[in-house]
């Protein structure tokens, strides 16, 4: 039997910055606002409505965990330094094979509608993975690379899972939201999640203060058994799509904490505001469409080659994202697969691109559509010229609704979203080669094979020979079409929050983890 202290680095999601269209305005000038606001209290500014599918935690990614860590419990935790540490399970051991991971299971644990832990729910949260609306199941669904052939019922408190091919490591998955369970309500009635949360959370949902797609009101769980690890009351989340918006929020004193982007941290440093950073985000453009269903050009690999080519990297970054990296790399800088050979190989070069589509059979160029949130809209037209600039018409639409937006993945051929790299075989199964950027089914037998043999390096030689071979296929076949390297930032209210700290290299810090000044 393990205890639950094996090392992890988690995934952060896909999309995040992409699929929101409702923002709020505020007010800026001055200095940052003395906050007169009761301790007890926290308001984090988000770009994203992260309920925009309701509150069901497996419909998300692990973008989205921190809001949904408030209202439920993983069966393992995210820890402060990165590690996994217990959870709903308090421990877990393997078969000798590594086919079988089994979890023993805390007791005394209550779900909002009144129904308690056991292993009879576990395994009925882990049968929902039939569920194609279920994203963070898709690697353990019926022919997924993590899937999961069987759960079963030790005991009340021991639960088995039973996987078509040995998983050694699996339980750092657990610590995302792939880990969250619902209650017995919510696992039988699943269309109640599109309303109401059903968790064992440190929160509660809020019904009376929450509006949808604008602010949601989390209050303090005092049945939650570490609730003194969540030393706020009431949490809000206000989304503010528009990031100069949030950052005069987090200026006037309308949030306490607030994601910033890179152009608007200076001035949030001017006013006072304290500044948190960690890198290792690398916004990428995706190739929803690999087939051709949406864009017959998108079916050939040197179209998707000639993009990366056609655009200029540096002259977005010093127009649009100064103290940001040009990115040739789909891995960031610090991860041990990035390599500066691609940095190279693709550099800027719009004769290649334009003999690259020839070679296609696109000489006279072809048209498409990409779905834009307001805050990737400049970028994206940015992106526009370059490409027009070597004969592919890009029209940039924004999207009128956040239906719209999270279903442009199966309706468009392109779309823009920040990767974090933190867990790469979790982001590969779980969204790129199985997961809701790859509604179309594409295979690459390079990347699967990069993948496993990632997930099977026994040191870092290994390790880092996989990574770069995986870094190198998602450029070459142009699944990643990576752009610049950001910085993420959270700024916070210097008189009312602690310093804000990153969990490891996870860009999301934990919501146990804001503190308030003493």
């Amino acid at each position: 039997m393990k205890l639950l202290t094996t090392p992890a680095r988690r995934s952060a999601a896909v999309l995040a910055g992409v699929l929101l269209m409702s923002s709020l305005t505020a007010c800026g000038g001055g200095t940052q606002a003395a906050s007169t606001v009761n301790k007890d209290a926290l308001t984090i500014a988000v770009e994203s409505d992260s309920a925009s599918f309701g509150f069901d935690p497996l419909r998300v990614a692990d973008a989205q965990r921190q809001f949904f860590e408030g209202l439920y419990e993983n069966l393992m935790t995210l820890q402060a330094d990165g590690s996994v540490g217990p959870g709903l399970a308090t421990a877990f051991s393997y078969s000798d094979d590594n086919t079988v991971l089994t979890l023993t299971l805390k007791e005394g644990v209550t779900f909002t509608d009144g129904s308690t832990l056991d292993a009879a729910l576990v395994k009925a949260n882990l049968d929902r993975r039939a569920d194609t609306a279920l994203s963070t199941y898709s690697a353990i669904a019926k022919g997924g690379a993590q899937e999961v052939t069987s759960v079963t019922v030790v005991s009340p408190t021991k639960v088995a899972i039973k996987f078509a091919k040995p998983q050694p490591g699996f339980e750092k998955n657990l610590a995302s939201t792939m880990g969250m369970i619902v209650g017995k309500k919510a696992s039988t009635n699943t269309a109640s999640l599109a309303t109401t949360p059903d968790g064992s959370g440190p929160y509660t949902l809020d019904t009376t203060g929450t509006v949808k797609g604008n602010k949601y009101v989390f209050t303090k769980n005092e049945k939650y058994t570490d609730a003194a690890k969540y030393p706020y009351k009431k949490i809000t989340f206000t989304v503010i799509q528009d990031p100069q918006a949030r950052a005069n929020a987090l200026v006037s004193g309308q949030a306490d904490v607030a994601s910033l982007t890179s152009p608007t941290v200076d001035f949030a440093k001017s006013k006072g505001v304290g500044v948190s950073q960690i890198g290792g985000t690398v916004q990428t453009m995706i190739s929803f469409d690999k087939t051709g269903k949406t864009a017959p050009a998108f079916a050939k690999e040197k179209v998707r080659q000639a993009i990366q080519y056609a655009i200029n990297r540096q002259s977005l970054v010093d127009a649009l994202h100064k103290g940001d990296v040009p990115a040739w790399n789909a891995l960031p800088k610090d991860n041990p697969g990035f390599t500066e050979e691609l940095n190279t190989k693709f550099a800027y070069d719009p004769a290649k691109a334009k003999s690259l589509l020839a070679e296609a059979g696109y000489a006279n160029g072809f048209e498409f559509t990409i779905i834009a949130g307001a805050q990737t809209q400049t970028d994206l037209q940015a992106v526009q010229k370059d490409l027009a600039a070597v004969g592919i018409k890009m029209n940039v639409k924004l999207a009128a609704t956040t239906d719209e937006a999270f279903a442009a993945v199966a309706t468009t051929p392109l779309g823009y979203a920040p990767m974090s790299w933190d867990n790469p075989v979790g982001l590969m199964y779980g969204a790129i080669l199985d997961g809701f950027t790859n509604v179309q089914k594409a295979t690459d037998a390079q990347l699967t094979a990069a993948t496993g043999e990632v997930a099977a390096a026994k040191d870092d030689a290994a390790k880092k020979a996989a990574l770069t071979k995986l870094n190198t296929r998602l450029v070459e076949s142009g699944w990643m079409i990576p752009l610049y390297e950001s910085l993420t930032n959270q700024g916070y209210n210097t008189k009312k929050v602690q310093q804000v700290k990153f969990a490891g290299t996870n860009a999301y810090p934990l919501l146990s983890s804001y503190a308030p000044t003493n």
